[in-house]
């Protein structure tokens, strides 16, 4: 199953859909992409700014991102030029349906490199886009 960085984010930080997000994955191989090592330790970031959690929650949350990835929980896909041209080619795909941000035609064009089981989120342009590259989608 792959998973966009909004859902991982709900596995690290509890949200008011953290616990249906954790059984919806629950016995599934975890993949994503490198691109979320870096949006979520972003989103740590922010919601220690606004308050949301502490230094130290901020701190044990990444500790437990790294330990999923080393413990191989959760696999991340390798960023390369490849994906970076797929993703182009995604956003045009699905224009001028969906305007597809850059990182979320990232997350799309790693799940058609990966084909890591049904596509994982929760935001609803990139539901949006999945559907009309007819990816199958996590309900």
């Amino acid at each position: 199953m792959y998973l966009d960085s909004c859902v991982l984010a709900k596995l690290l930080v509890t949200e008011p859909d953290s616990e249906a997000c954790e059984k919806k994955i629950a016995g599934s191989v975890l993949v994503s992409s490198e691109l979320a090592y870096g949006e979520i330790f972003s989103m740590l970031l922010r919601k220690e700014r606004g308050k949301e959690i502490s230094a130290g929650q901020r701190e044990a949350a990444w500790k437990e991102f790294e330990r999923l990835i080393a413990d191989q929980s959760i696999y991340l896909a390798v960023l390369d030029g490849v994906v970076i041209r797929k993703a182009k080619e995604v956003m045009l795909e699905v224009h001028p349906h969906v305007p597809l941000r850059t990182f979320d035609a990232i997350h799309l064009a790693t799940f058609l490199s990966v084909l890591g089981g049904p596509f994982f989120t929760t935001d609803r342009r990139l539901r949006e886009a999945a559907r009309l590259l007819e990816i199958p989608l996590v309900d």
